[in-house]
């Protein structure tokens, strides 16, 4: 496969991860430094996990009819390294209730496709 289909494979299964709340995926998908820049600030991985487990026992995390929707997406590869962005929105029954502009920055690693930082903008 090429690089361009395999990060596309691996940025499927990290999204859908997150989604299920799955930590132990999100894990191996994630490199070790990574981390989530927004407006709320800048949140490291494992204080990202603990959040995702406590909103999971609260009920708070998402339900089955929340999905992500995407346009403008961008991917630029280049040596073993890649930079995706574009505008995602998430929805839930067909409604949209969240709206970013997102960069992704992902390293090629011995493991496969790593994401290193996730940068969110709100676009509205």
């Amino acid at each position: 496969m090429s690089d361009l289909s395999d990060i596309k494979k691996t940025r499927e299964h990290w999204y859908q991860a997150y989604f299920d709340g799955n930590t132990e995926t999100l894990k191996q998908i994630e490199a070790s430094d990574f981390y989530v820049s927004s407006a709320k600030g800048k949140q490291a991985r494992d204080t990202r996990y603990e959040s995702i487990q406590q909103a999971i026992k609260s009920g708070q995390w998402f339900e089955a009819n929340v999905f992500k929707e995407e346009d403008a997406l961008q991917f630029l590869l280049n040596d073993g390294k890649a930079k995706i962005s574009g505008h995602g929105r998430m929805l839930s029954n067909g409604k949209p209730f969240s709206d970013v502009i997102f960069e992704e920055n992902w390293i090629k690693s011995k493991q496969g496709w790593q994401v290193k930082a996730l940068h969110l903008h709100n676009s509205k």
